[in-house]
């Protein structure tokens, strides 16, 4: 059975999406990172911590970031995009 996982939107609407969880990865070896800074308070620490253990422990060979001018500016679907077509996986990171 896949997993699935629900989002809710906080804004008062009534439309509900299902979406379901992209299949894992067998492994994360030469794999190729995107990594969101989303520019709250201790995001880039936080990241670039993460960066170190997927890099040392995980094999990933490489990461390609985009940091968010403002933590409430949703990122550029041409930014998403360019993501979706060149990266294994994606870390949109949250701090506070």
């Amino acid at each position: 059975m896949t997993p699935m996982m629900k989002i809710v939107h906080p804004a008062a609407e009534d439309v509900t999406l299902a979406f379901s969880v992209a299949a894992r990865m067998p492994s994360l070896r030469g794999a190729r990172v995107g990594v969101i800074n989303n520019s709250k308070h201790m995001a880039q620490e936080f990241l670039e911590a993460l960066e170190d253990v997927l890099r040392r422990e995980y094999g990933v060979e490489a990461f390609e970031r985009y940091e968010k001018l403002n933590a409430a500016i949703p990122m550029p679907p041409a930014v998403l995009q360019r993501f979706v077509e060149s990266c294994d996986a994606m870390v949109h990171g949250v701090a506070d």
